[in-house]
C-alpha cells in the first residue's frame, strides 16, 4: 500500500513539473515550496486527549495567473506531512495532491495577499496500512517580491482529511514559503504584448516607416510599475534592424496601452512575387524592480505579392508611378525631344506637345486597353479586396492593361518628362489628367473655352481618357473632359495629384521587373504621328476660330482688335510669320497699341533678337505702364541684355500689379545679368495677349 501511495505522489509531482514546463517561460506561472509546522486540531481520544502532537511538512505548488484576470490564480498543490501520534513512536504520513483556486491582491508594490481553497485525494499511511480518501483545505499567505523572479512569504493553512467515519486528520499549518516566478528573471511575461500585424504590401515598403503596419496591445502584468519601456518590430528577412514602435518612461501595474507597428523594410521585400508568410518578432526591453530585462514575442507576417494593392485610398496607386524606371525613361527620351524642340510647330506649349507625342508613341507601340474581368467599381466597393496592378514597365512589356494600368503608365511617362499629373476617379472608373502649365486666365483664349479643361488651385489641367489610346489624343481628351463634366455635375468626381500622393506613397524601386526588352517606336515615326495629330488639333480647334475672325475682317477691315486676336491664334499654334504679319499691320495702321507691341516683342524674343524685343516691350510700357506682359518682357529681355536697372524697375512694378508673375521672375533681379538664358529654339511664351 505504501508503494501505491508513493506512486500516487510521484505521479502528481510529475504532473506539477510538467505544468511548469508547459508554462512557456512566462511569469504568469510560478512554483512555490514552503515548509510548515503542523498544529493538529483533531481527532481526539474519548477523554479529549489530542491524538496527534505537533508535526511538520512541506508543500509544493504550481500556480497560474490568467492574463485576463490578474486577481485570480489556480494551480496544483502537493503536500507531504508527517504528524507524530501523541505518546507514541509512531506517526501518520499524509501524501496529498489536488487543484487549488484562489484570489490575490497587491495592495502595495511588491506585496501580495492570497487566499485560496484546495482539495483532492490523500494517501494516509500508518503502521496498520494505507488508505486513500479525499481532503479539503484553505490557506492565507502574504508574500514580498524580492526580485522579478523570487518572493518570500508567510502563511497559514487549514486541512481536513476525510475517512468514511471521521477525519483522519485536521489541523492548521504555519508555513514560510519561497516562490519562483518562472521566466521572470529574464523579463518574460511581466510585459505582455498582443501583436496584430496586417498583411504587408511590398509596394509600400518605405510607407511603413512612418505609417502603421498594425497594432500592439502592451500590458504590464507584473506586481509593480515598469520603467524605460521600448518596443520594436523586426522581420529579419526583410529588415536590416528592428524598428522602434513605442516608448514609455513608465507603465503602471496593470496598465495597458495600444501602439502602432512601424517597419523600415529594405527593397529586398520587393522581390516577393507570390504571397508568403514569414516569421517576425516584437522585441521588448524595460526595467522591472531595478532589473533590466529583454524579451521578444513571435508573430507571423503575411507578405503580399509586389503588384498587390487595395483601393482603400486611391492615392496608393501613385506608388506604381515609377518615373525613374529605366524603361520609362528610355521611352520618354525617344518620344519627347522632337515635339518639344523647334523641329515641329511650336503650338500651345511644351507640356501640351510632349503629352500628345507620348500618347501617340504608346499607340505606335501597340498598347491597348484590356478590360479586367473584375470591374474597377467592384474593387473600390470592397476596399479590403486585393487588386493586381501593373507597373509601367510591365504594361510596356505586355502592351496591354486595364484602366488603372494604362493610367499608371501614361502618368509615369508624363512625370518622367517633368509634367505634373493626377488620377481622376468617377463612378466605376479611373483615368488621368496632366497640368498643361497655362494660367487659367489665359486658358479660355488658348483653347477657345474651358469646357474641356479642369481648373484647380490656379492651374489648368487636361483630362485624358487613356483607355481610348487607339482613338487618338484628341478623342481621348474629349472623352475625358465629358466624363469629368458629368461626374462633377453629379458630385462624383475625385482628383488625386500624383506629387501630393507621393508624399505618403513614394514610388517603388522596381529594379529589374521585366524579363524582355521594351523597344520604343522609331523617333521619326513618333514625330510623324504626333505632327498629324497636331495638325488635326489645328483643324478642329484653331481653324474654325481663325475663319470666324477672317470673316469678320471682311466687314471690319484692319480692325486692330480682330487683327490682334488673329495674330494671337497664329502665334499660339506656332505660326509666327502669319502672326507677325497681323501685329505689324496693327502698328502700321494704328500706331502704338500695347497688345500688338507685346506680341511683336514675343516674336522677336523667340527669334533670339533681344534688342528688338526689348524695344517693343519698352514701347508697350510707355503706352500702358502697368501692362503685366510688357513688364515681364522687359524683365527677361533686359536680363539677357545686361540691363539690370530696367529689370529691377520692371520687377518692382510687377510686385504691385501681378505678384505671381513677379515671384516667377524674382531670380532675374538677384542673378548676374548679361548671359544668355537659353537657345531661342528652347524658349516658350505664355504672355500672348488680346488686351488692347
Amino acid at each position: 500500500m505504501k508503494g501505491r501511495a508513493l506512486s500516487f505522489f510521484l505521479c502528481a509531482a510529475l504532473a506539477l513539473v510538467a505544468a511548469a514546463a508547459d508554462a512557456q517561460v512566462t511569469s504568469d506561472f510560478s512554483f512555490m515550496a514552503s515548509p510548515s509546522v503542523n498544529i493538529p486540531l483533531g481527532p481526539a481520544l474519548a477523554d479529549g486527549t489530542p491524538f496527534y502532537s505537533l508535526g511538520g511538512g512541506i508543500s509544493f505548488r504550481g500556480e497560474y495567473t490568467p492574463p485576463f484576470a490578474q486577481y485570480l490564480y489556480t494551480g496544483l498543490e502537493l503536500d507531504a506531512d508527517l504528524i507524530p501520534i501523541l505518546n507514541s513512536q509512531k506517526s501518520l504520513t499524509l501524501l496529498s495532491a489536488g487543484p487549488i483556486l484562489g484570489f490575490q491582491l497587491y495592495p502595495f508594490q511588491r506585496f501580495a495577499l492570497r487566499v485560496a481553497g484546495f482539495g483532492g485525494m490523500y494517501a494516509g499511511m500508518v503502521e496498520a496500512g494505507t488508505s486513500f480518501n479525499p481532503f479539503v483545505g484553505g490557506l492565507f499567505d502574504a508574500s514580498y517580491l524580492i526580485s522579478p523572479s523570487f518572493s518570500l512569504g508567510l502563511g497559514a493553512s487549514f486541512k481536513y482529511s476525510f475517512t468514511s467515519t471521521s477525519p483522519i486528520y485536521e489541523g492548521i499549518g504555519i508555513n514560510i514559503g519561497a516562490r519562483y516566478h518562472i521566466g521572470a528573471g529574464t523579463g518574460m511575461g511581466v510585459i505582455k504584448v498582443e501583436p496584430d500585424v496586417a498583411p504587408i504590401f511590398p509596394l509600400f515598403y518605405s510607407y511603413y516607416d512612418k505609417n502603421d503596419a498594425g497594432t500592439l496591445k502592451i500590458r504590464n502584468t507584473g506586481t509593480a510599475p515598469v520603467q524605460n519601456v521600448e518596443v520594436s518590430f523586426y522581420v529579419k528577412q526583410f529588415m536590416d534592424q528592428p524598428k522602434p514602435t513605442w516608448q514609455g518612461k513608465e507603465l503602471a501595474r496593470g496598465q495597458e496601452v495600444s501602439a502602432k507597428v512601424y517597419a523600415l523594410f529594405t527593397d529586398r521585400i520587393f522581390q516577393v512575387t507570390e504571397e508568403t508568410k514569414v516569421a517576425g518578432e516584437v522585441q521588448v526591453s524595460y526595467t522591472y524592480l531595478g532589473q533590466e530585462v529583454k524579451t521578444s514575442y513571435p508573430v507571423s507576417v503575411i507578405i503580399r505579392n509586389r503588384n498587390a494593392m487595395t483601393w482603400s485610398d486611391t492615392n496608393k496607386a501613385a506608388a506604381f508611378v515609377t518615373t525613374n524606371d529605366p524603361w520609362v525613361r528610355s521611352f520618354t527620351a525617344r518620344a519627347v525631344p522632337d515635339a518639344r524642340s523647334a523641329k515641329g510647330r511650336q503650338a500651345i506649349n511644351a507640356n501640351f506637345r510632349a503629352a500628345m507625342s507620348l500618347f501617340d508613341a504608346e499607340n505606335l507601340l501597340g498598347v491597348s486597353y484590356l478590360p479586367d474581368p473584375v470591374t474597377f467599381a467592384s474593387k473600390v466597393a470592397k476596399q479590403d479586396a486585393v487588386d493586381y496592378l501593373q507597373f509601367p514597365a510591365q504594361t510596356l512589356e505586355v502592351k496591354a492593361g486595364d484602366c488603372d494600368d494604362l493610367s499608371i503608365l501614361y502618368t509615369s511617362l508624363l512625370e518622367s518628362a517633368g509634367i505634373e499629373t493626377a488620377f481622376i476617379t468617377i463612378p466605376g472608373h479611373i483615368y488621368m489628367a496632366f497640368n498643361v502649365d497655362i494660367d487659367p486666365r489665359q486658358a479660355a483664349s488658348v483653347f477657345g473655352g474651358q469646357d474641356d479643361l479642369i481648373i484647380r488651385d490656379g492651374t489648368t489641367w487636361i483630362p485624358v481618357e487613356i483607355t481610348r489610346v487607339k482613338d487618338g489624343f484628341l478623342k481621348a481628351w474629349q472623352t475625358g473632359a465629358q466624363e469629368w463634366r458629368n461626374a462633377v455635375a453629379s458630385r462624383n468626381a475625385a482628383f488625386y495629384p500624383i506629387r501630393n500622393a507621393w508624399a505618403t506613397y513614394a514610388p517603388a524601386n522596381t529594379g529589374d521587373i521585366i524579363k524582355s526588352q521594351v523597344i520604343p517606336p522609331d523617333s521619326s515615326k513618333i514625330f510623324d504621328a504626333y505632327s498629324a495629330e497636331l495638325q488635326a488639333f489645328f483643324v478642329a480647334s484653331f481653324q474654325p476660330r481663325i475663319k470666324v475672325i477672317m470673316d469678320a475682317l471682311k466687314t471690319k477691315k484692319d480692325d486692330p482688335k480682330l487683327l490682334n486676336s488673329l495674330g494671337v491664334l497664329y502665334a499660339r499654334f506656332g505660326m509666327y510669320p502669319e502672326a507677325r504679319k497681323q501685329f505689324e499691320l496693327i502698328v502700321k495702321n494704328g500706331g502704338e497699341v500695347a497688345s500688338a507691341l507685346v506680341n511683336l516683342g514675343n516674336i522677336e524674343y523667340l527669334a533670339g533678337k533681344n534688342d528688338a524685343a526689348f524695344s517693343y516691350f519698352s514701347r508697350a510700357i510707355a503706352k500702358s505702364p502697368r501692362n503685366s506682359a510688357a513688364l515681364q518682357g522687359v524683365a527677361f529681355t533686359g536680363y539677357e541684355l545686361g540691363k539690370s536697372d530696367d529689370v529691377n524697375v520692371a520687377l518692382a512694378t510687377l510686385k504691385e500689379t501681378d505678384p505671381d508673375a513677379a515671384e516667377r521672375l524674382s531670380g532675374l533681379g538677384s542673378a548676374a545679368v548679361g548671359s544668355s538664358r537659353a537657345a531661342s529654339s528652347d524658349k516658350e511664351i505664355s504672355t500672348w495677349t488680346d488686351d488692347q
